[in-house]
């Protein structure tokens, strides 16, 4: 069984305005999403070689937008998938 490091497990109350830690029922981090004005970053890792991130903003004329990119491993190669 692989050791949880201790980082994955603090409190996270020492984070930047507008980070949120998102945690897992056993205290190890799920997700991660950062807000900044109208926009959102959100990584999340899906499985051991799968992480999901989405982007998020708000176009000048107020179209929200929001791009996602999936980063998934198979050996030693990471393949992206990105879609809208």
């Amino acid at each position: 069984m692989t050791k949880i490091p201790d980082w994955a497990t603090a409190a996270h109350d020492d984070i930047e305005k507008g980070v949120e830690v998102r945690l897992n029922h056993d205290g190890t981090i799920d997700e991660i999403v950062i807000s900044f004005g109208s926009s959102i970053f959100h990584l999340e890792q899906m499985d051991d070689a799968q992480f999901w991130i989405g982007v998020a903003w708000k176009e000048t004329d107020g179209t929200d937008r929001m791009q996602h990119i999936m980063l998934t491993q198979h050996g030693k190669n990471i393949y992206p998938t990105v879609y809208t």
